[in-house]
């Protein structure tokens, strides 16, 4: 069984305050009695409602899609470079470590590679049985339950988020042991993910993490933007010695109306990522921006699976020419993929590119996808 639940959870209601404040009459007089047995009628007949989450003694699960996230939704500028999800390369689960040998590795195609994933609990109550969902999808812009390859679950217990201890210690579950810090935990994927050699090892990583009586989450919910329980990594990373390049089919993925699509890109300063630092394993990686230029852009959109040109296999001058550095797309029922290309004729040790490609409809991010040029 790929997912866990086949039908999405019920509607919490909420209000903008705590429900036992509103019209309460003062404490003691006479007329509290009848106003708590409203209450009690009104949640019989309706069910309960809440105030805000973060008031109530309701868990708060999440996986950040950067270091400062606390959890507010939606998002609209880069969701897609979760510091919470971690990539071990050829390593098998059975005999990965407990702690990842690593938070900053990149993924190896044909090759056992083990996930991590980081999750939170920012709630008043504590949660038990917390399901953590790891999933790849080929590179998209455009995350959907329709191309999801789920790889493996597994479940976590979280405190509160006043429990957090003073140190990592690693708990023996029941389904197998992870490391905890209270309200948040390091949990690793009970199965190996090898990637396709097709892919180059550049496929998304998507990580779901849900309790699903109390912090629950719709089986088709797989928005990092919209949804805390979701987070997600598209990165790709290019290690290289001149030059250094690369050639990706970007999916635009099946959203849910077809229409106008624009595809964007940008060059950015290695400084306006902070993933990086993960990589490198340094708070300030010292990276700098090459001094030579980038051929970088896209091809007009295609099928799915139609031949695409290797930019890669033409003369370095020739390839700026043919490239777009956005592009507008009439999104169909079809599946369609946009061809982007980067390459650097020389890159030095030390230097680093960042190349992010995003998908807007109607002006809201709804995608993205990040390429990393770093010199070795």
């Amino acid at each position: 069984m790929e997912l866990p639940q086949a039908d999405a959870p019920p509607v919490v209601k909420t209000a903008p305050q705590r429900p036992e404040s509103v019209n309460r009459p003062p404490q003691g007089s006479p007329a509290e009695i009848p106003w708590f047995r409203g209450q009690l009628q009104g949640i019989l007949k309706d069910g309960p409602t809440f105030g805000p989450r973060k008031d109530e003694f309701l868990p708060f699960l999440m996986i950040r899609a950067n270091g400062g996230d606390n959890g507010a939704r939606p998002l609209n500028g880069v969701f897609w470079e979760s510091p919470d999800i971690y990539v071990v390369s050829n390593q098998e689960v059975a005999s990965a470590p407990v702690q990842p040998a690593t938070v900053g590795g990149i993924a190896r195609a044909n090759a056992p590679n083990t996930l991590y994933a980081h999750v939170w609990n920012l709630g008043k109550a504590p949660a038990l049985r917390v399901r953590v969902e790891f999933y790849w999808f080929d590179p998209t812009l455009g995350i959907s339950r329709a191309e999801a390859n789920f790889i493996g679950a597994t479940w976590v217990d979280l405190g509160n988020r006043f429990n957090n201890g003073t140190e990592w210690r690693v708990v023996n579950g029941p389904d197998g042991r992870y490391l905890s810090h209270g309200c948040h935990a390091i949990v690793k994927c009970p199965q190996s993910w090898v990637p396709a050699f097709v892919n180059g090892g550049h496929e998304c990583l998507v990580v779901r993490v849900h309790e699903p009586i109390l912090d629950a989450v719709s089986p088709d919910q797989f928005s990092a933007p919209a949804d805390r329980h979701i987070g997600q990594r598209n990165i790709a990373v290019i290690p290289s010695s001149s030059p250094a390049a690369v050639d990706l089919a970007l999916n635009l993925g099946y959203l849910a109306n077809p229409g106008p699509a624009r595809i964007e890109t940008s060059l950015d300063a290695p400084d306006s990522m902070d993933w990086l630092k993960l990589y490198t394993g340094l708070a300030d990686p010292g990276l700098r921006t090459p001094a030579n230029p980038v051929a970088y852009g896209l091809l007009p959109a295609t099928v799915g699976q139609a031949r695409r040109q290797r930019l890669s296999d033409i003369p370095f001058e020739a390839r700026r020419k043919l490239l777009l550095p956005a592009e507008d797309v009439l999104r169909g029922c079809d599946r369609q993929a946009i061809p982007f290309h980067a390459s650097i004729a020389d890159i030095k040790r030390g230097e680093a590119q960042v190349l992010r490609v995003r998908q807007k409809i109607g002006g809201e991010i709804v995608g993205g996808y990040t390429v990393v040029l770093i010199g070795r």
